[in-house]
């Protein structure tokens, strides 16, 4: 199954649009079929070709944003929906800036009664849906021109939406399901029910799930999915579950369902913020903020990454502080909205759900790397937490005994390994007085033996002397290749200290501190900054010197990239 939306402006047509393809009402309440307006979420499916497809409508009055910004989190794609007689409204412009930033990249554009409107009147409809739409998402989209009652403009449109979901990518299986609650309720004769889409992985009957941010432990009793009992449902489904160990009225919209051990739960985390053009003045952490991810709405406190604000139009970073744990993961994403001005701000992508380092001196992404790099050593199975995904081994630099880390990391440790079997001369170091990370390198340090539970050097003093040192000091910031170096003793001197890794190239100790020295001095000239040409130019070297350096000293936190130039990192 794959999941489509509706949005569009409050009295376009969408849930009539809906009714006729697949033939359910999806306003559920009174109060809705009364006023003719859709309060809350409504749900229809139908099959279109071969596939199944589940319909979300949201509603198109701004008094029910809350509920449309429920009903958006995990679609597939959207239909999106502007009346020919009324065109382009407030809340279609809302409605398509919460599209573009939540990420979505696929949608058909539906003009509605076009029976009401002459050609001249469907052109000017149809110029207008194209200029608001240009630089978006929707840009390149199909536009489909419907009355619900021309039945062949019907079937013109399910065949642009059968075309559009044959070229939607395939569900993504994580093998961590998680479904977000939008709905709640006591069924007759079964207990709990609740509805949601399903992603990341399947469930089966008698699978023991999560709720959270509660905590509560329940068991999946009934599985439906499109009217239909099922023993299991694949991810991707929409889907309503039958739960035994809770009550309808402690779990709600916004809850999540999870396997237990498969989440980590947070409460902070490091995002990207796209501010949209439209709002009128920055973005900074004094506001009154909602968050809506997933299908729950949440006020948050927020302070901005790098700068105290993020102007409109602009892309920043920002952590954000809630007041529960829920099972986040990088590439999530957000709305986030401003409760004073009652407006919508922007919106993000998750990148770091457990940041260790303050928001001053954080510079989040979703590379590996740099989670690693931060918290020094992490477990394998913790990593894959962090991630969001299971990470190759090929992705990381250093994998020891289920733990992994970075070079310059193990070469740290390594040398404060060696700098107390040093101190203990023909002693030796108990090992178990050795924390856990030093006992991790101890396999990797060949000048190094370990009996009767003690690691003692091998001839460590002549590696310190090997001819190999003076050459690498010599040869200062333009070093020999390394293919035409032994391996081995190059290794040694590295774990000795006396050898830095850098990118391809290994460099003196002592180059490393000639090109920390040309930092701090271009940075004395060149407070804004400087450029990769000025430094190789400081240092009178070519570029294939000058690169691995400058990166070495943005990994280890003496320079910081920003755009086009370094500035000074937290060590410098």
């Amino acid at each position: 199954m794959r999941i489509i939306a509706t949005a569009g402006h409050v009295d376009h047509g969408k849930s009539s649009l809906v009714q006729a393809l697949t033939g359910t009402d999806p306003d559920r309440w009174e109060e809705e079929k009364r006023r003719g307006l859709t309060i809350d979420l409504g749900f229809a499916f139908t099959q279109i070709a071969v596939q199944q497809i589940g319909f979300i409508d949201v509603p198109g009055h701004v008094r029910f944003l809350r509920n449309m910004l429920a009903g958006i989190g995990g679609i597939d794609a959207c239909m999106f929906v502007v009346a020919a007689n009324e065109g382009w409204k407030p809340q279609t412009e809302e409605h398509l800036r919460i599209l573009d930033a939540l990420g979505i990249t696929q949608g058909v554009i539906v003009l509605t009664k076009t029976d009401l409107v002459d050609a001249d009147a469907l052109a000017l409809t149809l110029d207008s849906v194209g200029h608001h739409v240009r630089s978006t998402f929707l840009e390149a989209a199909p536009v489909v021109q419907v009355s619900i009652h021309d039945s062949a403009t019907l079937d013109t449109l399910r065949n642009t939406i059968s075309d559009l979901i044959a070229s939607l990518p395939p569900v993504i299986n994580t093998h961590r399901p998680r479904i977000w609650v939008d709905r709640s309720f006591a069924a007759k004769g079964s207990g709990t029910v609740i509805t949601g889409t399903l992603t990341g992985s399947s469930l089966s009957v008698g699978d023991e799930l999560l709720v959270q941010p509660t905590n509560i432990v329940v068991k999946v009793r009934g599985i439906q999915s499109n009217g239909v009992s099922l023993d299991k449902l694949e991810a991707g489904n929409r889907c309503a579950l039958n739960l035994t160990g809770i009550d309808h009225l402690d779990i709600n919209r916004g809850d999540v369902l999870v396997v237990a051990g498969q989440w980590l739960g947070t409460n902070k985390f490091d995002a990207s913020l796209k501010v949209l053009e439209s709002i009128e003045h920055a973005v900074s952490k004094r506001g009154s903020y909602m968050m809506y991810v997933g299908s729950r709405e949440i006020k948050v406190v927020l302070h901005t990454i790098g700068s105290t604000s993020i102007q409109n139009g602009e892309t920043g970073f920002i952590r954000v502080v809630l007041p529960d744990m829920i099972p986040l993961v990088p590439g999530d994403r957000f709305i986030l909205r401003e409760s004073g001005r009652d407006e919508t701000i922007g919106g993000g992508e998750l990148l770091d759900i457990q940041p260790t380092l303050r928001s001053s001196k954080a510079r989040p992404n979703k590379e590996i790397l740099r989670l690693i790099a931060e918290r020094g050593w992490v477990q394998l199975q913790q990593l894959h937490l962090l991630a969001g995904r299971n990470v190759d081994i090929s992705e990381v630099e250093q994998a020891l005994d289920g733990w992994v880390t970075t070079n310059n990391n193990l070469a740290e440790v390594s040398k404060e390994v060696m700098a107390l079997i040093d101190t203990s001369k023909d002693l030796g170091v108990d090992v178990a007085s050795l924390s856990v990370y030093q006992r991790l390198v101890l396999p990797t340090l060949t000048n190094v033996t370990v009996r009767e539970g003690r690691a003692r050097g091998a001839d460590a003093n002549d590696v310190a002397s090997h001819p190999m040192v003076k050459q690498f000091a010599d040869a200062g910031c333009t070093p020999p290749d390394s293919a035409s170096t032994d391996k081995a003793i190059v290794r040694q001197l590295v774990q000795r200290g006396l050898l830095v890794h850098c990118d391809e190239l290994y460099f003196h100790s002592s180059a490393i501190d000639t090109a920390i020295t040309a930092a701090r001095q271009l940075l004395v000239a060149n407070p804004q900054g400087f450029t990769v040409a000025q430094f190789r130019e400081h240092l009178g070297v070519s570029r294939k010197y000058a690169l691995p350096l400058i990166n070495h000293l943005d990994t280890t936190g003496f320079t910081r990239r920003r755009d086009d130039v370094r500035i000074a990192g937290a060590k410098l």
